[in-house]
């Protein structure tokens, strides 16, 4: 896919008048909506019908599309071709995957978001670095297929706070010491921030077969949170919270469709919402490496025209299965199916 060479990314966004237009994009598909703002290579567009605004990156685009936001926003339309790609790694292609229901974001739609979530305004009442922790939580979200829009809360981020100290002055990080720990991911590290990927992450034997902080970082009904710090070396993140909405459907870390490996941490992957086994003796999972990107989804038993990754070590969460390959971050193209005991899943990760 063509890169759009952006002069707006040393400039701030102009923005016009809300109106209607209707895009077509180089497949030849059409969306018409209000023209929120041009920023950064993206058009935010408002649909009639959607609560929602979305974002269209404008590379993707037919000729007159660039050239009228040329004309009335003053983007820039010159381009260059992509570098080709190494024929060894089938996911270093620039070319978006064709299917929506293996691949449910595309790599420009992902960039855009990742620049979207970055750029979200801090609200009144909340420090920098509890914004900061809340939007890279919402960006594991995003990227792992549940809402995204959760919100910092003042008062549960002075309970994480409350956590924090607490295990400050414990010397140790214990879920037992009242001030709110028991309702509190507990990191021990001190950075608000940094503790996100440390909970996604989710290692350590203690940890290894619930995976229990990952799982409360993925609750799709999470509508708040709340950050706190003790100091340099205990942070704490308040995560019960129900007041979003739920989903229907599977989710999973590393995310459906391509998911960027610098979000992958650790050795373990974790598929929600299909469902619990009856035992997990029942339950068998497995994970196929492809040669290339499938144009259809592929079965749930039988062979899979694919190498066969080892996995060392499959568990039961609260509500999720977890299970460990031996190449857990490697670039790559795979098949997951779980599968007995009532549970019948199979998606597809792109890791790039």
């Amino acid at each position: 896919m063509r890169r759009l060479i952006l002069a707006l990314l040393l400039a701030p966004f102009l923005l016009c008048p809300a109106h209607a237009y209707t895009f077509t994009d180089l497949k030849g598909r059409k969306l018409t909506g209000k023209i929120l703002k041009v920023e950064g290579g993206i058009v935010t567009l408002e649909l009639k019908l959607s609560a929602k605004p979305i974002l269209i990156p404008i590379d993707t685009l037919c000729a007159e599309d660039k050239s009228y936001l040329n004309i009335a926003w003053g983007t820039p339309t010159t381009v260059k071709p992509a570098e080709p790609a190494p024929s060894a790694d089938p996911t270093a292609s620039e070319d978006d995957p064709k299917s929506s229901r293996l691949y449910p974001k595309t790599k420009e739609e992902i960039r855009a978001m990742i620049r979207e979530i970055g750029k979200r305004p801090k609200p009144e009442g909340i420090s920098k670095e509890v914004h900061e922790a809340t939007e890279a939580l919402n960006l594991y979200r995003y990227l792992c297929g549940v809402p995204f829009e959760v919100k910092a809360d003042a008062e549960f981020s002075k309970n994480a706070e409350n956590a924090a100290l607490a295990c400050e002055k414990n010397g140790g990080l214990s879920h037992s010491l009242g001030n709110s720990t028991d309702k509190c991911n507990l990191s021990s590290i001190g950075d608000m921030k940094a503790s996100v990927p440390q909970y996604i992450e989710d290692g350590g034997d203690n940890n290894r077969d619930v995976r229990g902080h990952r799982e409360w970082c993925l609750n799709p009904p999470m509508g708040k949170v709340g950050f706190g710090s003790g100091g340099d070396s205990y942070s704490a993140m308040w995560c019960m919270d129900g007041s979003g909405k739920s989903i229907r459907g599977t989710w999973s870390y590393p995310g459906h469709g391509l998911f960027p490996i610098e979000y992958m941490h650790g050795n373990a992957w974790s598929l929600y919402g299909a469902g619990k086994p009856d035992s997990l003796e029942k339950l068998t999972v497995e994970v196929f490496r492809l040669s290339k990107r499938p144009e259809n989804t592929l079965p749930l038993n039988g062979e899979i025209d694919g190498t066969k990754v080892k996995i060392n070590h499959v568990s039961l969460g609260m509500g999720g299965i977890n299970f460990e390959p031996e190449d857990p971050a490697r670039r790559g193209i795979y098949w997951v199916r779980a599968t007995g005991g009532g549970v019948r899943a199979g998606y597809l990760v792109e890791l790039y």
